[in-house]
Protein backbone atom coordinates (compact mmCIF):
# COMPACT_ATOMS: atom_id res chain seq x y z
CA UNK A 1 0.00 0.00 0.00
CA UNK A 2 3.02 2.25 -0.16
CA UNK A 3 2.45 3.01 -3.82
CA UNK A 4 1.11 6.39 -4.76
CA UNK A 5 -2.06 6.23 -6.82
CA UNK A 6 -5.10 8.21 -7.82
CA UNK A 7 -7.67 7.32 -5.17
CA UNK A 8 -10.62 8.42 -7.29
CA UNK A 9 -9.91 5.54 -9.70
CA UNK A 10 -10.92 2.93 -7.14
CA UNK A 11 -14.34 4.53 -6.65
CA UNK A 12 -16.95 3.07 -8.96
CA UNK A 13 -20.71 3.55 -8.97
CA UNK A 14 -22.83 0.59 -10.15
CA UNK A 15 -24.16 0.95 -13.68
CA UNK A 16 -26.54 -0.86 -15.99
CA UNK A 17 -24.98 -1.84 -19.30
CA UNK A 18 -25.86 -3.82 -22.41
CA UNK A 19 -23.51 -6.21 -24.21
CA UNK A 20 -24.62 -8.19 -27.27
CA UNK A 21 -28.29 -7.65 -26.41
CA UNK A 22 -27.97 -8.79 -22.78
CA UNK A 23 -28.54 -6.50 -19.82
CA UNK A 24 -25.99 -6.51 -17.01
CA UNK A 25 -25.03 -4.63 -13.89
CA UNK A 26 -21.38 -3.62 -13.51
CA UNK A 27 -20.41 -2.97 -9.90
CA UNK A 28 -17.44 -2.77 -7.60
CA UNK A 29 -16.65 -6.02 -5.79
CA UNK A 30 -17.00 -5.99 -2.01
CA UNK A 31 -15.35 -8.28 0.56
CA UNK A 32 -18.63 -10.17 1.04
CA UNK A 33 -18.46 -11.36 -2.58
CA UNK A 34 -15.29 -13.44 -2.29
CA UNK A 35 -17.23 -16.68 -2.68
CA UNK A 36 -18.57 -15.44 -6.04
CA UNK A 37 -15.05 -14.67 -7.27
CA UNK A 38 -13.81 -18.09 -6.19
CA UNK A 39 -16.71 -19.82 -7.93
CA UNK A 40 -16.01 -17.87 -11.13
CA UNK A 41 -12.31 -18.74 -10.94
CA UNK A 42 -13.12 -22.42 -10.35
CA UNK A 43 -15.38 -22.49 -13.43
CA UNK A 44 -12.84 -20.72 -15.65
CA UNK A 45 -9.87 -22.83 -14.51
CA UNK A 46 -11.59 -26.23 -14.65
CA UNK A 47 -11.83 -26.72 -10.90
CA UNK A 48 -8.44 -25.24 -10.01
CA UNK A 49 -8.03 -22.12 -7.89
CA UNK A 50 -4.87 -20.23 -8.91
CA UNK A 51 -5.86 -17.55 -6.38
CA UNK A 52 -7.29 -18.61 -3.03
CA UNK A 53 -9.59 -16.83 -0.57
CA UNK A 54 -6.69 -14.98 1.09
CA UNK A 55 -5.28 -13.64 -2.19
CA UNK A 56 -8.64 -12.27 -3.29
CA UNK A 57 -9.30 -10.85 0.19
CA UNK A 58 -5.97 -9.04 0.13
CA UNK A 59 -6.63 -7.70 -3.37
CA UNK A 60 -10.01 -6.31 -2.29
CA UNK A 61 -8.44 -4.68 0.78
CA UNK A 62 -5.74 -2.88 -1.20
CA UNK A 63 -6.33 0.86 -1.45
CA UNK A 64 -4.89 0.95 -4.98
CA UNK A 65 -7.03 -1.82 -6.49
CA UNK A 66 -10.44 -2.00 -8.14
CA UNK A 67 -12.32 -5.22 -8.83
CA UNK A 68 -15.46 -5.07 -10.94
CA UNK A 69 -18.18 -7.71 -11.17
CA UNK A 70 -20.47 -8.12 -14.17
CA UNK A 71 -23.81 -9.57 -13.13
CA UNK A 72 -26.73 -10.80 -15.22
CA UNK A 73 -29.60 -10.56 -12.78
CA UNK A 74 -27.78 -11.93 -9.73
CA UNK A 75 -25.48 -14.33 -11.61
CA UNK A 76 -21.77 -13.43 -11.88
CA UNK A 77 -20.71 -13.79 -15.51
CA UNK A 78 -17.38 -11.98 -15.43
CA UNK A 79 -14.93 -10.00 -13.34
CA UNK A 80 -11.83 -7.87 -13.77
CA UNK A 81 -9.31 -6.63 -11.25
CA UNK A 82 -6.64 -3.98 -11.56
CA UNK A 83 -4.20 -1.88 -9.57
CA UNK A 84 -3.54 1.78 -10.21
CA UNK A 85 -0.42 3.88 -9.73
CA UNK A 86 0.17 7.48 -10.72
CA UNK A 87 1.31 6.55 -14.23
CA UNK A 88 -0.24 3.20 -15.11
CA UNK A 89 -2.79 0.52 -14.34
CA UNK A 90 -2.06 -3.20 -14.18
CA UNK A 91 -4.81 -5.75 -14.84
CA UNK A 92 -4.36 -8.49 -12.25
CA UNK A 93 -7.42 -10.65 -12.95
CA UNK A 94 -9.86 -11.25 -15.79
CA UNK A 95 -12.35 -14.09 -15.95
CA UNK A 96 -15.55 -14.77 -17.88
CA UNK A 97 -17.78 -17.79 -17.26
CA UNK A 98 -17.01 -20.36 -19.98
CA UNK A 99 -20.63 -20.42 -21.23
CA UNK A 100 -20.54 -16.62 -21.62
CA UNK A 101 -17.19 -16.38 -23.45
CA UNK A 102 -17.11 -15.10 -27.02
CA UNK A 103 -19.92 -12.56 -26.44
CA UNK A 104 -17.78 -9.47 -25.91
CA UNK A 105 -17.78 -9.56 -22.10
CA UNK A 106 -14.01 -9.83 -21.71
CA UNK A 107 -13.49 -7.04 -24.25
CA UNK A 108 -15.96 -4.84 -22.42
CA UNK A 109 -14.29 -5.39 -19.06
CA UNK A 110 -10.80 -4.66 -20.39
CA UNK A 111 -12.08 -1.61 -22.28
CA UNK A 112 -13.64 -0.34 -19.05
CA UNK A 113 -10.23 -0.41 -17.35
CA UNK A 114 -8.61 1.24 -20.38
CA UNK A 115 -11.24 4.00 -20.30
CA UNK A 116 -10.82 4.57 -16.55
CA UNK A 117 -7.05 4.76 -16.89
CA UNK A 118 -7.18 7.05 -19.91
CA UNK A 119 -9.68 9.42 -18.28
CA UNK A 120 -7.34 9.67 -15.28
CA UNK A 121 -4.43 10.63 -17.54
CA UNK A 122 -2.47 7.42 -16.99
CA UNK A 123 0.15 6.52 -19.58
CA UNK A 124 -0.36 2.76 -19.92
CA UNK A 125 -2.17 -0.39 -18.88
CA UNK A 126 -0.28 -3.67 -18.49
CA UNK A 127 -1.21 -7.29 -17.86
CA UNK A 128 0.24 -10.80 -17.92
CA UNK A 129 -1.15 -13.67 -19.97
CA UNK A 130 0.08 -17.22 -20.36
CA UNK A 131 2.49 -17.53 -23.27
CA UNK A 132 0.42 -20.39 -24.68
CA UNK A 133 -2.94 -18.56 -24.36
CA UNK A 134 -3.09 -17.30 -27.95
CA UNK A 135 -6.84 -16.65 -27.82
CA UNK A 136 -6.49 -14.16 -24.94
CA UNK A 137 -3.43 -12.55 -26.55
CA UNK A 138 -5.43 -11.93 -29.72
CA UNK A 139 -8.21 -10.28 -27.70
CA UNK A 140 -5.70 -8.02 -25.98
CA UNK A 141 -4.03 -7.11 -29.28
CA UNK A 142 -7.41 -6.15 -30.74
CA UNK A 143 -7.80 -3.77 -27.79
CA UNK A 144 -4.43 -2.12 -28.46
CA UNK A 145 -2.02 -4.16 -26.32
CA UNK A 146 1.45 -5.04 -27.58
CA UNK A 147 3.92 -7.69 -26.44
CA UNK A 148 6.29 -6.21 -23.86
CA UNK A 149 8.44 -9.01 -22.36
CA UNK A 150 8.24 -12.59 -21.03
CA UNK A 151 8.31 -13.39 -17.32
CA UNK A 152 9.87 -16.84 -16.91
CA UNK A 153 7.98 -19.19 -14.56
CA UNK A 154 5.44 -16.45 -13.80
CA UNK A 155 2.71 -18.97 -13.06
CA UNK A 156 4.75 -20.91 -10.48
CA UNK A 157 1.71 -22.35 -8.67
CA UNK A 158 0.74 -24.32 -11.74
CA UNK A 159 1.44 -27.87 -12.80
CA UNK A 160 1.76 -27.03 -16.51
CA UNK A 161 5.25 -27.30 -17.99
CA UNK A 162 4.94 -23.95 -19.82
CA UNK A 163 4.24 -21.46 -17.08
CA UNK A 164 5.77 -18.32 -18.56
CA UNK A 165 3.79 -15.10 -18.59
CA UNK A 166 3.75 -12.64 -21.48
CA UNK A 167 3.62 -9.07 -20.21
CA UNK A 168 1.56 -6.92 -22.58
CA UNK A 169 1.19 -3.15 -22.58
CA UNK A 170 -1.33 -0.72 -24.01
CA UNK A 171 0.05 2.82 -24.32
CA UNK A 172 -2.69 5.33 -23.64
CA UNK A 173 -0.81 8.41 -24.79
CA UNK A 174 1.10 8.84 -27.99
CA UNK A 175 4.85 9.21 -27.59
CA UNK A 176 6.23 12.62 -28.53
Amino acid sequence: MGLFFKADLVQFAPRAISISGHEYCLKKAEAGELARLLLLEKEVYAGRLPWDWEVFAEELRRRDSLYLLLLERDFLVGAIGCRFSLSKAHITFLAVMPKEQGQGIGSYLVQTVLDLAKSAGLKAVTLEVRVENKKAQELYRQLGFEDNFVRKNYYDNDDRPDSDGLNMICHLRKKN
